[in-house]
């Protein structure tokens, strides 16, 4: 990992400006475009003719792609819940009950959510709330199986009272893996299609003969997948644009060296782009760390992506004060922002911009990837400064709902008619005025 020093110096390496505007495709991800398009195109340009004849052609593009990107003809798009239930049987029960425990631990979180409307009488005015009606979940699959985001995404969207979930993830060796399609029953998922990429995305956006077409869409992926997310949104609603997975330890000369690289390394082997990076006063510390850091490597299979991950993207920021360190987190926005340090209250109520806080040693980012309670699926690449992680209010909807008296309107109407003719808007004014004058009532 390189070290960086200074504030100004770490603003400018590691904080990025504009994310999304002009995304990097990675080295393979360009290779394995012009391989599947049998041209160079960027990935908008191939996210685009998938969404051309997707739209257009239903299944039958759907299995035209999805062999060009697996290589192997796609099976049953839809799987059946008998699958499901059999699914049990290749399941160990350890597993399934720590699914069980984390569906359980899930649930009592968000349920803790506000999901009523509300009504002023007196005022006339209200709000009505109500879960959408069908939900499409992004469950991603290349490396690994995961089942935790499946029961971090659905488990909330069944507490908000969505009738319709649907889960798409990809299948491997032409089969969605068993603890996937387990979680998928303890999520009371509704739908699962065994579809990947920005395929999947697509199909729910626009529907097929087979897929749902669904009102938003969710979850984690690639950068095709959020490309395709970017430019379905408004065909659908979509809850944000996730990148690379990324953490931001502080430590300070309290931490314990061995834990802080622990879970760097645990964030790194997700992604060879992860984002893995430790802020401290302490220079001291950060050779402790580098050195455990090298030590724990070695214990890590030669194909973990974490050697990539701390060799490319990984980083130290060594700054001179806590309100450094504050300006810093802040700016940087962390999706995981992890208080390794002896006194971690003085950053907690500065920090405004992070999807998830972890305060101290027994509370790892790793333990919210799974069981903590809050979803794991959290915003990336400086979206925590807008977005929110994935909670019960991402599958509800509000509608204003406005029934004045006519007393209230003789009070506050007035105002209406002023404003709306500063505008020049004189039908809107006029719309006002009439319900003002008693004398209209009696003409008509």
């Amino acid at each position: 990992m390189k070290t960086i020093i200074g504030l100004d110096n770490a603003l400018e390496k590691l904080v990025p400006k504009r994310p999304w505007f002009k995304p990097n495709a990675s080295e393979s991800t360009i290779k394995f475009i012009e391989r599947v398009f049998e041209r160079k195109l960027s990935p908008r340009e191939a996210v685009n003719i998938l969404i051309d004849e997707i739209s257009s052609e239903g299944d039958e593009a759907v299995r035209k792609w999805s062999l060009k990107f697996d290589g192997t003809p796609l099976g049953p798009i839809e799987i059946d819940r008998k699958e499901m239930i059999k699914a049990y049987d290749e399941v160990d029960t350890k597993t399934i009950d720590a699914l069980q425990i984390a569906a359980e631990e899930i649930t009592s979180f968000h349920e803790q959510q506000n999901r009523s409307g509300w009504m002023d009488h007196r005022k006339g005015v209200g709000q009505i709330i109500n879960a959408i009606d069908k939900v499409g979940i992004y469950v991603p699959g290349g490396r690994a199986a995961y089942p935790s985001t499946v029961l971090m995404t659905a488990v909330p969207a069944k507490i908000a009272g969505v009738p319709s979930v649907s889960v798409a993830t990809p299948s491997r060796d032409g089969k969605v893996p068993a603890v996937t399609l387990v979680a998928a029953d303890i999520a009371r998922v509704d739908k699962l299609f065994a579809l990947g990429g920005p395929i999947a995305i697509i199909a729910m956006a626009f529907g097929t003969e087979s897929v749902t077409q669904v009102d938003k869409i969710l979850g984690p992926g690639n950068l095709m997948v959020q490309i395709a997310k970017q430019m379905v949104y408004g065909t659908v609603g979509i809850d944000a644009l996730q990148g690379p997975t990324e953490t931001l330890i502080v430590a300070d000369s309290y931490s314990n060296p061995i834990m802080c690289a622990a879970d760097l390394l645990a964030q790194a082997e997700h992604d060879p782009e992860a984002r893995v990076c430790l802020v401290t006063k302490d220079k001291e510390i950060i050779s402790k760390i580098s050195h455990q850091i090298d030590v724990q490597l070695k214990a890590l299979p030669s194909d973990s992506p974490a050697h990539l991950s701390i060799r490319n993207s990984g980083a130290f920021v060594l700054l001179n004060n806590d309100e450094e360190i504050i300006e810093f987190a802040n700016e940087f926005a962390p999706e995981h922002l992890c208080l390794l340090v002896e006194d971690p209250d003085i950053y907690i109520s500065e920090i405004r911009s992070a999807g998830g806080i972890f305060v101290g040693e027994y509370s790892p980012e790793v333990l919210g990837d799974y069981t903590a309670g809050p979803s794991h699926s959290m915003p990336t690449g400086r979206a925590a400064r807008h977005s929110s992680p994935i909670n019960v209010n991402d599958f509800l909807k509000i509608t204003s709902l406005v029934a004045v008296s006519k007393e209230r309107l003789q009070k506050i109407g007035p105002a209406g008619v002023q404003i709306a003719e500063a505008e020049g808007l004189v039908a809107h004014a006029n719309a006002l005025k009439l319900r003002l004058d008693p004398e209209v009532k009696r003409r008509k």
